[in-house]
């Protein structure tokens, strides 16, 4: 027995009982952090007028939207597809055509007249023709010609198209 007891004393530094760590000391209070007061200068930028001068994220920039102007004339009405060149008037100054139109309906031209709905301008009137010059916008936002003729023989024909196939 006594062995039994000298080995628990020589052992008995050994051996550590794990106790449960003393809980961490409370954090200090912490004051609440007052807001500065917005400064007027800022708050009269951000006023409500502002707020609605600023352009809309989900429309279009006014730049960007094609604005339609308001037929001046009944040739502005129809396509130039509708009309169909019945002859070709010359005088000692001027040369007028005389067109059909959709409905029936003549009409006499000259060089400078608005034709057609996409803002055709007559820029040409030949002994049997009339060549109008219509404006598009392409892809990258360009202003690109798009010629035409009326012919006498009652066809439109397409001369930007004709060039772009020898191409």
């Amino acid at each position: 027995m006594r062995a039994w007891i000298l080995s628990i004393l020589l052992f008995l530094p050994v051996i550590t009982f794990a106790a449960p760590a003393p809980p961490p000391p409370p954090a200090p209070p912490v004051a609440p952090v007052a807001l500065a007061e917005p400064e007027p200068a800022m708050d009269s930028l951000l006023n409500e007028d502002l707020i609605r001068a600023l352009r809309d994220p989900f429309q279009l920039p006014t730049s960007a939207i094609i604005k339609k102007e308001i037929p001046k004339s009944e040739l502005e009405t129809l396509a130039l597809k509708d009309f169909k060149l019945q002859g070709i008037i010359s005088g000692p100054r001027k040369v007028r055509a005389m067109l059909i139109g959709g409905g029936g309906k003549t009409y006499f031209v000259k060089v400078g007249d608005r034709i057609g709905v996409r803002g055709g301008k007559i820029t040409q009137i030949t002994t049997d023709a009339v060549r109008v010059v219509e404006y598009y916008q392409d892809e990258k936002g360009r202003n690109v010609p798009d010629i035409y003729e009326l012919r006498l023989a009652g066809e439109l024909v397409s001369l930007t198209k004709k060039d772009e196939d020898k191409q």
